[in-house]
């Protein structure tokens, strides 16, 4: 009975969070660019070789797709948990039997919904350019994009561990700084692999890498954008670990935020 009304408690929060999120002229905002974004490439297409539109739409519509979904995330991390602060509201909704774990979670999973309707609603208009172009959207494609969202929902509970201890500045910057890192640190594992350069010769600098891509999500393993142009199959088995490794990042993030959320004094 307690865990079917905690769950009920969380619900709650999450559908309200969705519809103040899908209310938000930010996110509006967005959406219209990353779809502006999206049929920009019919014009990038015709502006190539012939046979070559399909390539460029499925190239550029991937990237502006997994793009605008980050800054999603971002940009409702940072700004769900704080508005309830600004207005005041975080008083009225936690003297309720309402658990903060639960609220936090609530929110995350509010956010999780909007971006999964956002990825949804991109990925018909990715299909619709690429049909227009004569190419196929087929299951590597849905993958490609199952696979986008789960590095936003890795990248929304990172903004969301930030959101419950600190200011909106800082959490946008952390977010997008653990994005922008995340995107690179496939760059550094294979300079730590190399025999000679930075790694090498400094061990300072080498401990430094060790740490960064110890700590920071390989977000690499969500952009599978040369498989899709080299008719390289995403495997069932990718697609798994992928989710798993999304998964536990996740779950040990937004555990973090909950321990610091539980221990903020909102006086």
């Amino acid at each position: 009975m307690a865990k079917s009304a905690a769950a009920q408690r969380i619900t709650a929060v999450a559908k309200n969070t969705f519809r103040e999120a899908i209310r938000n002229r930010a996110f509006v905002g967005l959406t219209c660019f990353a779809v502006a974004f999206i049929l920009f490439s019919l014009i990038l297409s015709e502006l190539t070789v012939v046979g070559q539109g399909p390539r460029v739409v499925v190239d550029f519509g991937l990237y502006a797709i997994s793009l605008f979904a980050a800054a999603t995330a971002i940009l409702m991390g940072t700004l769900m948990v704080y508005k309830e602060l600004e207005k005041k509201t975080i008083y009225t909704i936690l003297s309720k039997p309402i658990r903060r774990y639960e609220f936090l979670l609530g929110k995350y999973f509010g956010m999780l919904g909007i971006l999964m309707m956002e990825l949804i609603v991109l990925g018909l208009i990715w299909g619709l350019v690429l049909w227009m172009q004569g190419g196929n959207f087929s299951g590597e494609h849905v993958k490609a994009l199952v696979l986008i969202g789960f590095e936003a929902s890795l990248v929304t509970a990172v903004g969301v561990m930030f959101s419950s201890q600190s200011t909106p500045a800082l959490t946008g910057l952390f977010t997008l700084g653990v994005f922008v890192v995340g995107r690179i640190v496939y760059v550094l594992e294979e300079m730590l692999q190399g025999t000679k350069g930075l790694f090498v010769d400094s061990p300072l600098a080498r401990l430094f890498g060790q740490g960064v891509t110890s700590i920071f999500p390989d977000l690499s393993v969500f952009n599978v954008s040369q498989q899709l142009l080299l008719d390289v199959t995403i495997t069932w088995a990718y697609l798994g670990q992928a989710a798993l490794y999304a998964l536990s990042y996740g779950v040990i993030v937004i555990v973090i935020g909950i321990l610091a959320f539980e221990r903020r004094d909102f006086v």
